[in-house]
């Protein structure tokens, strides 16, 4: 299935401008800034990826494109379509995800973004299966060694992971 890699709805990024254009993740994604978000990773939320999916199985919701993983077929037009990279096929058993792309540092996460991956690495520490590491400051899970257990979820101070 399709999953979009954030988190950063309305209430919970900062917001560096008001833009008034296309509503078109390509086509925002050449304006300097990328969007109205100050995360430079995050979720544009202008739909190509809603405009991408025949099966009706995306939607942007409080600025995010959420995936109903009941529609989603794993065809990856969506996949194709963002700009940002965020969105990527994972295996339909996946029972928690991480909901952010950046690799910045911490500080520099909060300051933009209060559902970002903070890489403080509690997630990592928490894993018995050794299914999730860091990597450039964002945790990443192997779903080949996830036995969706949890812990990493229960232990995310910021609920990066779902």
């Amino acid at each position: 299935m399709a999953f979009v890699k954030c988190a950063g709805t309305c209430d919970k990024t900062k917001v560096q401008y008001n833009y008034y254009g296309v509503d078109d993740c390509k086509k925002v994604s050449v304006v300097p800034g990328a969007g109205e978000k100050a995360c430079a990773y995050g979720c544009m939320g202008y739909g190509s990826c809603v405009k991408a999916c025949a099966f009706d199985a995306i939607h942007v919701v409080d600025g995010v494109a959420v995936v109903d993983k009941e529609k989603c077929v794993a065809c990856g037009m969506c996949v194709a379509s963002c700009p940002n990279h965020l969105i990527e096929l994972v295996p339909y058993k996946a029972e928690h995800l991480v909901r952010c792309s950046s690799h910045d540092k911490g500080k520099d996460v909060k300051a933009v973004c209060a559902a970002g991956c903070i890489g403080c690495t509690l997630c990592t520490k928490q894993c018995e299966f050794d299914a999730i590491h860091m990597e450039n400051n964002l945790a990443v899970i192997d779903y080949e060694k996830c036995t969706n257990c949890g812990k990493c979820a229960e232990k995310c101070p910021v609920k990066a992971i779902v």
